[in-house]
């Protein structure tokens, strides 16, 4: 019998929602292990796996974007599979498979992937399949290759244990996995309205009650009525990783290995435990009391192998992107600030470091290189300001406020005539999917004026026809705007014409802010597969 049935059953009732992971894509696995120096297998035709893919929404649309690479996913459930397969024909893809297994069974022979993919599954299996994901990662990863495996985390998870308990009490066994969890909403939301405000239990009732209002009833399904949540401590996760000839490398979220909170003295003295890596993340987690992690690893390296310490030189071989822009607002005549929409800006009084960030900000969502970052007309750029510049734009990538690839990626812009969405967004606005996929390989929420307009956007439709389309869809009530509604008098049709064309232009900006428009070939001659 398979261990986990129950588990299987639940999601073949109340699918998981299969969603693209950005953090998770190869190329952006591959440049965090070139920060490390370790020579990455080449992206664009790599060996993909997942495992626990669920209906492959985080591999499908890579497989769409890379041809030349191979792609397998693996999940437990059924209707996952099966609703997968389906989005494969769809778009009539060939280089991917996606299997129906349970992973303790799970045997590739003698096949291996460079890019070893395990999101949402480790914490939520049992101890025999957490085995086989470390078995697996240990024997088919290639000898460059990386693997990247998220899991919920001790000592902060202990907290959200008892709403696990909680839920499990109250959800009962019988019925479908909905009525659970409207019966383990339900109890959470009695208890926290009866709680003690002023007390830590109430505090943290009310917070998780008010956190469940807003997630998806499969979320709560698999993280607080799956059959299995086993949070770990970093030190074990990263012991049992070695058992298996795995070294931990980062996190794939870089910025989280040593977070800028914390004091001064703590981040030294865990930087001088930097060769014992299990020792200082686990000092990280006490101290932050982070909730989950989401940890790369690489096959055993040997002693002289490169350090365990990212370099800012080996920026010179990735591609930066980041939405940061130029706060007027808070720039002064010496010192220049730019924002990203987080507490703290970034400032700087350095003229070369701020010419770049203008160029870094005015590209996004495309990807710049250091070299064109620096570059000057006609001039070969003086290896003092490029050092200045790698130095600023490594501080940004290590705090999480830029991203990186070994890839680059090229856009379209709003202006295009006939503008191109790629053909993955375009099917899946025409699906009705809950969101869609961009070119930055991140999911957006389908509004229904992207539904509308995005299926359209395939080089065939004007502004024109485009107008024409959306007006209809207002007409119709497909589509709502403040401006047109019931309770509001007749608008002429002139000045509908006029609304109509506004939010045609602001939806044609969102896409292409968002990283969903192609480049138009005749300018561009790079892939718009790339990735940042």
């Amino acid at each position: 019998m398979n261990i986990d049935d129950g588990a299987a059953s639940d999601y073949d009732l109340l699918p998981y929602p299969s969603m693209p992971i950005t953090h998770t894509q190869p190329a952006h696995l591959a440049a965090l292990a070139t920060l490390f120096g370790i020579a990455v297998p080449t992206v664009d035709r790599a060996r993909v796996l997942e495992l626990g893919c669920a209906s492959g929404g985080n591999i499908i649309p890579l497989a769409a974007r890379f041809p030349n690479a191979t792609f397998t996913g693996v999940d437990l459930s059924h209707r996952h599979i099966g609703d997968g397969r389906k989005r494969v024909a769809a778009l009539d893809l060939e280089n991917i498979r996606l299997l129906q297994a349970d992973l303790t069974a799970l045997d590739f022979a003698e096949e291996q992937f460079d890019y070893v993919i395990c999101h949402g599954v480790f914490s939520w299996v049992s101890k025999p399949a957490q085995d086989a994901i470390f078995r697996l990662c240990g024997t088919i990863l290639a000898p460059n290759g990386v693997a990247t495996v998220s899991y919920n985390v001790l000592p902060g998870w202990h907290l959200r244990m008892a709403i696990r308990d909680l839920c499990l009490h109250y959800a009962g066994r019988e019925g479908t996995p909905q009525h659970r969890v409207t019966r383990a909403r339900a109890a959470l939301e009695r208890i926290a309205e009866a709680s003690e405000e002023s007390e830590a239990y109430g505090q943290l009732m009310r917070t998780e009650a008010r956190r469940l209002k807003q997630v998806p009833a499969s979320y709560i399904l698999g993280e607080f009525l799956a059959p299995y949540n086993m949070p770990c401590y970093v030190r074990d996760f990263i012991g049992h990783a070695a058992n298996h000839g795995l070294d931990y490398l980062c996190e794939v979220d870089l910025f989280a290995a040593v977070p800028p909170a914390l004091d001064p003295e703590i981040r030294r003295r865990i930087t001088s435990f930097a060769s014992n890596r299990s020792y200082m993340e686990q000092h990280i987690d006490f101290q932050t009391g982070r909730l989950f992690r989401r940890s790369v690893m690489v096959r055993r390296q040997q002693p002289t192998s490169p350090s365990r310490i990212p370099d800012p030189d080996r920026l010179n071989a990735l591609h930066i992107a980041s939405p940061i822009h130029l706060d007027a607002a808070q720039s002064t005549d010496r010192a220049t600030t730019f924002s990203d929409g987080r507490e703290r800006p970034i400032t700087t009084e350095d003229p070369v470091v701020r010419r770049a960030l203008e160029r870094l900000a005015k590209a996004y969502p495309a990807t710049l290189t250091l070299d064109e970052l620096t570059a000057s007309v006609g001039e070969k750029v003086p290896a003092e300001v490029g050092e200045r510049v790698r130095r600023a734009i490594f501080t940004i990538v290590m705090a999480g406020r830029a991203s990186i690839s070994v890839l680059p990626l090229r856009v379209g812009n709003a202006d295009h005539k006939q503008p191109v969405a790629w053909r993955v967004a375009r099917m899946e606005a025409a699906l009705g999917q809950p969101w869609i996929t961009s070119l930055r390989h991140a999911g957006v929420p389908a509004h229904p004026m992207l539904k509308t307009l995005l299926p359209h956007l395939d080089g065939a439709h004007n502004r024109s026809a485009l107008r024409t389309l959306l007006m209809e869809a207002i007409q119709h009530g497909v589509v709502s705007v403040p401006e047109v509604s019931a309770d509001k008098p007749p608008f002429p049709e002139e000045e509908l014409g006029t609304v109509v064309e506004r939010y045609v232009e602001q939806t044609l900006r969102y896409l292409a802010r968002h990283a969903f428009l192609e480049p138009d070939r005749a300018d561009d001659k790079l892939s718009a597969g790339a990735l940042p």
